[in-house]
């Protein structure tokens, strides 16, 4: 199941790195698809051992999630750019050994929703390039089957610069 998986998340990344403004809607949707199908991994073990349950409820919690993006707007841009900055902090820069990076990805994360409502366009830009990057830097490493190289925060951050590059000088028409 992790193979096909990684897959679907690094042709997700794909889009969200190079068209993510293009979609916003569906990139927003995507986003919120994926906070909800992770909020649930999270507790569904406790809930039933059966496999197929969990994947089910995993994807019934990003469906609910990516329905309510897709339908409050600015709220939810706010919440995009403050979870794909702090997730992809926590992602990028981890792991977690005490409160400080949870705090600061919390920080970053409330700090650039702020500035994602204030700037859309170009906060719109980032999140989805720095969501992408991270959905591609870490899925590839799956399916390399290798661990996360010290280097790996270098290849995350140059993905999200070429995405953020590539979608600015292609969407400068698109409002």
């Amino acid at each position: 199941m992790e193979i096909p998986t990684a897959i679907i998340a690094l042709i997700v990344g794909f889009f969200l790195l190079f068209f993510g403004y293009r979609v916003k809607k569906i990139a927003i949707t995507i986003i919120w698809f994926i906070v909800g199908f992770w909020l649930v991994s999270l507790f569904i073990d406790k809930i039933t051992a059966d496999q197929t349950w969990q994947l089910i409820l995993e994807c019934a919690g990003g469906l609910v999630l990516g329905m309510f993006g897709m339908t409050i707007e600015k709220f939810a841009v706010f919440v995009t750019v403050g979870v794909a900055f702090g997730w992809s902090m926590i992602e990028n820069f981890g792991p977690i050994t005490d409160w400080t990076l949870p705090a600061i990805a919390v920080a970053v994360g409330v700090v650039a929703g702020v500035v994602g409502v204030w700037l859309i366009k170009p906060m719109i830009i980032l999140a989805t390039s720095v969501q992408g990057a991270t959905l591609i830097a870490t899925n590839a490493l799956i399916l390399l089957n290798t661990s996360k190289p010290e280097w790996y925060p270098v290849l995350f951050i140059a993905l999200a610069a070429v995405g953020a590059i590539f979608q600015w000088k292609n969407c400068r028409k698109i409002e």
